[in-house]
């Protein structure tokens, strides 16, 4: 807010926490307890970068992946990254990843990092 960024700052990389809330919630297909809840917080990552060369969100998205790919890795997490089918995007998103770990409680992969990927403002969808 109030901050113009120069293109000679680009790219800008920020990571923020925020409170979530959503409104459906665990289906009770999950043999006990809740795997989606009503509150969690989540830490998101942002980038903005230039188009100059035309592949500098590319190359962040890949650095953004890397960085979370080494943390699941350092937390000694068995992990998956998932590169979503085109039908799972929204717009203003052309890729997307999402990263899912083992639970064992569950006996299944779930979500752990969702959305990663990088979108393009100001341009038509078409």
């Amino acid at each position: 807010m109030d901050h113009a960024v120069q293109l000679q700052d680009l790219p800008v990389r920020v990571a923020c926490c925020s409170t979530c809330y959503r409104t459906e919630t665990d289906t009770g297909r999950e043999p006990w307890g809740l795997y989606r809840v009503h509150q969690f917080t989540k830490v998101e990552m942002f980038g903005v970068t230039a188009a100059e060369r035309g592949t500098e969100s590319e190359e962040l998205l890949d650095e953004f992946l890397g960085l979370q790919k080494e943390i699941f890795s350092e937390l000694g997490l068995h992990y998956r990254v998932l590169d979503m089918p085109t039908e799972e995007l929204g717009l203003p998103a052309y890729r997307k990843f999402d990263i899912e770990a083992w639970m064992p409680g569950r006996g299944k992969f779930g979500e752990v990092r969702g959305g990663l990927g990088p979108q393009k403002f100001g341009e038509s969808p078409n």
